[in-house]
């Protein structure tokens, strides 16, 4: 058609632009916004950046098949997290107890290279409120400033609140270093040569085992002590008895004494050491005392209540979707630590539940963006009851299937030397910037320990 009063040439090229101007879109990207970037929230996080550039990643679960294709509208990621890096929290016993390893714990998100992305940012400060049906979320930032953030989908990966030395008490890098560093000196005395030195690690949980193996292991002259409430070690897990008497074994041949089914109470002294008081009437006299009694909670409370069973945990569908009936349910995703589902709670099952959501939400956009498709969402299968643990320089390992596996060769497989931090990141594909001149890092195996397939050493 020739408009009129336009020349030929000018009407053709008039009426192309108005072509080109049709397939436009106009429309914004989507705002995806990540709450929480630990395992659950990391891997959510890769995958998503991944997907949206046409590049899905292996998985281990079947998902929905993208075949590279690209949202129309593109999307934008913000993540909102108190740390200002992603810290390993499966290394804490390492982090917290030799200095080798402290630094290296922590990545700090503006240096990880894969984390520079045109259409992600990063904030720092602790939601307070999420409100479903409006969309928002309200957050303070470090200066303690109240601040909102809109969204279009949500990843809620808060995890647990844990205690330090469990986990970090601080949230950044520079204080995370002050604090590793002093506790360490603490268990040391300053000279890790020094012996007739006295710890007593209280509470028998996987983070009190795995403490106590590893100051035992890498300070042999220091005498350690774990101390526990209940007459088993890593009682409060569902495990069978003889796994949790292997671990006893286990701790006891690595030097560490084992006092079962005894409370204890601590009385700081004036001149810098501890009195731990039995409920057999002992009394200890130490250098360092670590309380790994405090069990995790849900850090959910800015959710509805309706949203949350009654340990605060999020309750959601096998699509990693809220399953209750608040307003754009299907628009919220939960991973983790924070969720109710079955199974023990571990890293290998954040990270996989994190790239199931990815992809669920990925396709959720799709399907929205286009009436014509219908990807399926994919669903997580019930986690059965499975342990990686490390005691000292050995690991053991169990599955309903495989049984109970432990050694030292099985610690070299499993954890490596790091507690699986190389091997974490490189199934997560980052690298810290000051790594880019290293060598290429291999692909990352894939362990199974049945049923659930977990990256190595998560």
């Amino acid at each position: 058609m020739r408009l009129q009063g336009v020349p030929v040439s000018d009407s053709l090229q008039v009426n192309r632009a108005l072509d080109a101007l049709a397939d436009f879109s106009f429309s914004s990207p989507h705002r995806v916004l990540i709450v929480g970037c630990a395992y659950g929230g990391i891997s959510a996080l890769v995958n998503l950046l991944d997907l949206a550039q046409g590049k899905p990643r292996d998985t281990v679960y079947p998902v929905p098949s993208f075949t590279g294709r690209k949202s129309r509208n593109g999307l934008e990621i913000t993540v909102i997290d108190e740390r200002d890096g992603y810290f390993h929290a499966v290394g804490a016993p390492l982090a917290h107890v030799t200095p080798k390893h402290t630094a290296s714990m922590w990545k700090r998100y503006a240096r990880i290279k894969e984390l520079r992305h045109p259409n992600l940012t990063f904030k720092h400060g602790t939601v307070k409120r999420i409100d479903p049906a409006s969309k928002v979320a309200e957050w303070v930032d470090r200066r303690g400033e109240l601040q909102k953030q809109s969204y279009d989908y949500v990843v809620v990966a808060t995890g647990l609140r844990r205690q330090w030395p469990a986990v970090p008490k601080s949230n950044s890098y520079n204080e995370f270093l002050r604090d590793g560093r002093a506790l360490v000196d603490q268990i040391t005395g300053g000279d890790p040569a020094q012996k007739d030195r006295k710890v007593v690690v209280i509470g028998a949980g996987a983070v009190g085992v795995e403490f106590a193996g590893e100051i035992k292991n890498h300070y042999p002259g220091i005498s350690v002590t774990l101390v526990h409430s209940r007459s088993e070690v890593l009682s409060s897990e569902p495990l069978p008895s003889e796994v949790k008497e292997k671990v006893k074994t286990l701790l006891e041949e690595e030097g560490v004494q084992v006092i079962l089914g005894n409370r204890a109470q601590v009385k700081q002294l004036p001149n810098g050491k501890s009195e731990v008081t039995l409920s057999n009437g002992d009394t200890l006299v130490v250098d360092a005392v670590l309380d790994a009694t405090k069990k995790g909670s849900a850090t959910t409370d800015f959710l509805p209540a309706e949203c949350l069973n009654d340990d605060k945990e999020i309750q959601i569908t096998s699509n990693l979707q809220f399953r209750a009936a608040v307003p754009n349910a299907e628009s919220h995703f939960a991973v983790g630590d924070v969720v109710e589902w079955s199974g023990i709670k571990r890293a290998g099952g954040a990270m996989v539940m994190g790239q199931l959501a990815a992809c669920n939400l990925y396709a959720s956009i799709l399907n929205t963006e286009d009436p014509t498709n219908d990807f399926a969402l994919a669903e997580l299968p019930e986690y059965q009851n499975v342990i990686g643990i490390a005691v000292g320089k050995q690991c053991l390992t169990y599955d309903k299937q495989n049984g109970m596996k432990w050694g030292v060769q099985l610690m070299k497989d499993y954890f490596q030397d790091d507690l699986g931090w190389a091997a974490n990141l490189r199934y997560l594909r980052l690298t810290d910037v000051e790594d880019e001149t290293a060598k290429p890092i291999a692909k990352a195996q894939i362990t199974q320990i049945n049923p659930e397939a977990v990256p190595t050493a998560a």
